[in-house]
């Protein structure tokens, strides 16, 4: 007797346990773990390659000022300033915090300045006889 079982045992053994059709509950399961783990990995680069948030930026989570620390591609770490700890969220989880940014006031720097508001040019008429 050898301490190998082989091929046709193995598979016999298997059948036993999990019955005839049962290999198709397993590869489904592995199926629908597999979709999750490739969905989370794919909500995680959406996030990392993104400009929702950058790093060393404040924001508001549940009224909560934080700074994120580090965005990774499973996991994002924010320092909470009132209590000073490191929360530490999936990727995944992110839609369902409540995320507020404060924005410059009135849309920041002005791109184009009308007539004689501050920092508008002076513009003058040159006639040329030609």
């Amino acid at each position: 007797m050898t301490n190998v079982l082989d091929h046709v045992a193995l598979e016999g053994v298997a059948e036993q346990a999990i019955g005839h059709y049962g290999w198709m509950l397993v590869a489904a399961f592995g199926a629908l773990l597999f979709k999750d783990i490739l969905f989370n990995f794919a909500q995680g680069l959406l996030i990392y390659y993104g400009s929702d948030f950058e790093n060393d930026e404040v924001l508001y989570i549940s009224g909560r000022q934080a700074r994120v620390i580090r965005m990774g591609i499973f996991s994002c770490t924010f320092f909470l300033t009132d209590r000073q700890t490191k929360m530490i969220v999936p990727c995944s989880q992110l839609k369902q915090l409540t995320v507020e940014k404060k924005l410059p006031v009135n849309g920041g720097q002005e791109y184009l300045p009308k007539g004689n508001e501050k920092g508008a040019m002076k513009v003058e008429v040159v006639n040329e006889e030609v």
